[in-house]
């Protein structure tokens, strides 16, 4: 049985994506089965009639539509309003069971989430389903994807305080459009480091052209680093 992780954001349009593509990249070129999976996709994209984050993870990345998604609603607003405006029933016991069924399947499994921990998936009369209440009851760690500009360290912060609240195991942060020469940049990770005690798995530069084959060569150029492949061996293991 292979594991599973959430992937989340500490907000909107930060590059979970693209995080999510290189880390799924860098596991298969350290020798692992790994795979994705977006339960929930709202928002048509631009270059076709498929979901924004199907059209990369199918028409761009290659990757197989069954492990890619399971609830596609074409309204680009929060899960909970577009499903009530689609009609659409989300249950979070069907994508539970898929869950587990990628992880007979492979080694990691990387389940991408909408947005961040708090985003309403589910409006049940006073109450709201929450991202949160799904990884827990999917039992899942999750990795962090931040920005590295300024608002940084208050967006983790927050992210990392409403995460430990609810009792969800972090596995460590990925940092997004990182730049290497900004010196806002370079002190805001080392500042969240310091302050939050957790693993930075990975610093990827902003990609100018995000293609699968650019996603491939920075998986290759990073992974050099020892201690990124230990990071993803170790922290992004299979599950005993």
């Amino acid at each position: 049985m292979g594991r599973a992780i959430f992937i989340t954001g500490t907000g909107t349009e930060i590059g979970k994506t693209m995080a999510t593509s290189f880390l799924c990249t860098a596991l298969r070129k350290l020798g692992m089965k790994a795979t994705v999976f977006k339960p929930i996709q709202t928002g048509l994209a631009e270059q076709s009639a498929l979901f924004a984050d199907q059209y990369w993870y199918e028409a761009v990345m290659g990757e197989e539509r069954e492990s890619t998604g399971m609830y596609y609603m074409e309204p680009a607003v929060s899960p909970h309003l577009a499903s009530a405006m689609t009609h659409t029933i989300i249950e979070p016991e069907k994508i539970k069971r898929k869950i587990n069924e990628l992880k007979a399947q492979h080694d990691v499994v990387l389940v991408e989430g909408a947005g961040g921990l708090a985003v309403p998936l589910i409006e049940k009369g006073a109450e709201f389903y929450m991202t949160k209440d799904l990884i827990r009851e999917c039992e899942l760690p999750v990795v962090i994807v931040s920005l590295a500009g300024l608002g940084a360290i208050h967006h983790t912060l927050t992210t990392v305080t409403y995460a430990e609240k609810h009792h969800i195991d972090i596995v460590g942060f990925v940092f997004n459009h990182f730049d290497s020469e900004n010196i806002i940049h370079v002190d805001n990770v080392r500042t969240i480091q310091k302050m939050l005690d957790l693993p930075v798995i990975a610093k990827l530069p902003t990609l100018r052209q995000p293609s699968k084959e650019n996603i491939e060569k920075l998986a290759a150029d990073l992974l050099r680093d020892e201690a990124l492949q230990k990071m993803l061996l170790g922290g992004l293991s299979i599950e005993v």
